[in-house]
């Protein structure tokens, strides 16, 4: 299945994938699983999606993994939750499950968020036929703009047949709300700049935001 995936994606013109691995997977099966898209010509960011119920257990998990993963996304499953994962700058994405009318993006969490919110555009469209589903959408879209908000648009797909190239998720995204210059960054240099970010913070000379070692030049 994974190989099928890389070949499609490769086909729709993506370049970069982000591989959600659970955070029991053994080392040797995520290098394997690594190699099946690098063989295919795609660069790999490694991601973990958290779905903590408590304001602890979302730290603990944070603590834990920030630093064995290249993206750490967090599924928003209670306002109070959402709130913590808004605030803390260890999360590069939040997402909400947009089936759930209970706990919804916000102009509230928009006046909060560090990171990027996420949408999993063409999962949420495939598999649902709820029109609440799609004015879920358009309302993230409208909040994340109206606050300036990044977006961050993915396909959520786990299936060859469910992958659509980055143009089509940015056509499908605008005729939701969102703009079209939006629309492009979200599929593209939105996502990228999060990796970059990432990478910075494995250097070595990396301290904390915004402070770095710097080496005196000899005289």
């Amino acid at each position: 299945m994974c190989q099928k995936i890389a070949e499609t994606l490769s086909v729709a013109g993506y370049c970069t994938i982000g591989l959600t691995v659970p955070t029991g997977l053994f080392r040797d099966k995520v290098t394997s699983l690594r190699q099946v898209f690098l063989d295919n010509g795609l660069e790999v960011v490694l991601r973990v999606d958290l779905g903590s119920r408590s304001r602890d257990e979302l730290l603990r998990s944070l603590r834990r993994f920030r630093p064995s993963y290249d993206v750490i996304a967090v599924k928003c499953l209670s306002e109070h939750v959402a709130r913590v994962a808004c605030r803390d700058r260890r999360v590069d994405l939040v997402f909400f499950d947009l089936e759930n009318p209970r706990i919804r993006f916000n102009h509230a969490l928009a006046n909060l968020i560090r990171g990027s919110i996420e949408v999993n555009l063409v999962s949420a469209i495939l598999h649902s036929l709820k029109r609440s589903v799609y004015g879920a959408i358009s309302k993230t879209f409208l909040i994340a703009q109206e606050h300036n908000v990044k977006v961050v648009l993915s396909s959520g797909s786990d299936k060859p047949e469910e992958i659509r190239s980055p143009i089509q998720i940015a056509a499908l995204a605008t005729t939701l709300g969102l703009l079209q210059r939006t629309a492009h960054d979200a599929v593209a240099s939105t996502p990228m700049s999060i990796v970059a970010e990432n990478g910075e913070r494995h250097s070595r000379d990396y301290i904390e935001e915004g402070v770095r070692v710097v080496l005196s030049r000899a005289r």
